[in-house]
């Protein structure tokens, strides 16, 4: 059973991850595009954020398919979290776009070296922002839920132990 340190951890790791990659690909617009840069910063922060969910999930549905067979689907409560999250990051994406020229000629207009990368700052701790709460809360739910199969297995093996 995972515990829900290890699970408040992990959402916050897939969190600042996540907040990072589409920080970094903000900040490498400043470079043309399919540029060498360019190109190998999107590459990066996809092979991260899919990295980030394969080590979620697919652990999880190796054990389960080797033990039963089949995979079940998420529940319902992990479905409405990751569509909550995939609405704030939605949200958040749109934000930046409209922000984005305006906030980067304002820090030009500033004397700011590489607006970019500052607005790639400001897009990394704007996701993280948004995502993180849902995340920890999902981290929670996740932590209940493994309390509650690792009670009712509990509850099985003594209820065997007792018929014998």
């Amino acid at each position: 059973m995972t515990s829900l340190l290890a699970h408040r951890v992990r959402a916050l790791a897939s969190s600042v991850l996540e907040g990072l990659a589409v920080g970094g690909l903000v900040a490498s617009r400043e470079a043309p595009p399919w540029s060498r840069p360019r190109v190998l910063i999107s590459a990066a922060a996809g092979a991260a954020l899919t990295a980030d969910q394969a080590s979620l999930e697919l652990p999880a549905m190796l054990r389960e398919h080797r033990a039963t067979g089949t995979v079940s689907p998420a529940p319902p409560h992990e479905r409405r979290a990751l569509a909550h999250a995939g609405a704030h990051a939605l949200v958040v994406g749109l934000l930046l776009q409209v922000l984005d020229r305006p906030v980067r000629d304002r820090l030009a207009q500033r004397g700011v070296r590489h607006p970019h990368r500052w607005f790639g700052a400001i897009a990394a701790v704007a996701h993280l922002a948004a995502l993180a709460p849902v995340y920890w809360r999902l981290a929670a739910d996740r932590a209940r839920a493994d309390a509650e199969r690792e009670a009712a297995i509990e509850a099985e093996l003594q209820e065997m132990a007792a018929g014998r």
